[in-house]
């Protein structure tokens, strides 16, 4: 097993285990202060399998970063050493400044893993890095603001689906919605009577043909309109007329016949 295989396979050992060891937490540290020529390897392994754990584990995790970015620190400043991005071979130094480019999703991992502990102690671990200067202070604003945005983010969805007063506002809101008035579907005809029933007359100067054909079309009007009554009674009262006596559809069938029966005689 190489160096590097050696590292990760401790480090999935350590925060896999139900507790976190100290003895297995400083036997990390010294091997990875042994491959800071692998840094990137070092920072890729370290975020790979960050990202694979569960809520809980993850708390683990981040004590980790925070291990060796205090130990990579704590080497820069005993050596006077100096990070170079482009250098061939990574340093403590160039260490940071790799890990800086992980912190930020880090960060918002931590806090959007749904679990208290995780908000709590990735705070703390950043006062510690303010506390002892482990990062520039731009990189510690600015994984400050992550930490406030994220917060902020994720308690206002909680309160918009858990708040049980949003939810009955919303509720009301669409009880209150005003439902529109059912459509009458009833025609709107008055009710058939002598006076507003009109018999076309005849001495209209039209064909015999025509004429029957008028007075068939008005018996079937007569006929529309009292059905049209009679679906109306049955919903409610009929409207009273003020004035003239009324006619049944026979009545009125019976006098179109008449005047059908007449115009065929005089022709």
């Amino acid at each position: 097993m190489s160096p590097i295989e050696e590292f990760e396979s401790t480090l999935k050992e350590v925060v896999q285990a139900k507790r976190l060891s100290a003895s297995k937490m400083t036997k990390l540290t010294e091997l990875a202060m042994k491959l800071m020529k692998d840094d990137t390897k070092l920072v890729s392994i370290l975020y790979r399998t960050h990202k694979s754990l569960s809520a809980a584990a993850k708390v683990s995790s981040l004590y980790i970063f925070d291990a060796l970015a205090r130990a990579a620190k704590h080497q820069v400043n005993k050596q006077n050493l100096f990070g170079d991005i482009n250098a061939p071979e990574g340093n403590c130094a160039t260490f940071l400044l790799k890990l800086q480019g992980i912190l930020d999703g880090l960060f918002k991992d931590m806090v959007l893993s749904g679990t208290p502990e995780a908000k709590e102690k990735t705070k703390k671990v950043l006062d510690i890095w303010v506390k002892g200067n482990t990062f520039p202070s731009t990189m510690l604003s600015q994984l400050a603001d992550v930490l406030k945005d994220t917060v902020k983010e994720s308690t206002a969805k909680a309160v918009v689906s858990s708040d049980p007063r949003i939810a009955a506002a919303q509720s009301s809101a669409s009880a209150n919605t005003p439902t529109p008035p059912p459509t009458s579907t009833t025609p709107p005809f008055p009710p058939t009577s002598l006076s507003s029933t009109h018999i076309p007359a005849l001495s209209t100067p039209l064909d015999p043909q025509s004429k029957i054909l008028a007075l068939l079309t008005q018996a079937i009007n007569v006929g529309a309109a009292s059905t049209s009554n009679q679906a109306s009674s049955s919903a409610g009262p009929a409207p009273i007329p003020s004035a003239g006596p009324q006619l049944d559809v026979a009545q009125a069938q019976l006098a179109l016949l008449q005047q059908l029966t007449q115009t065929a005689h005089n022709h």
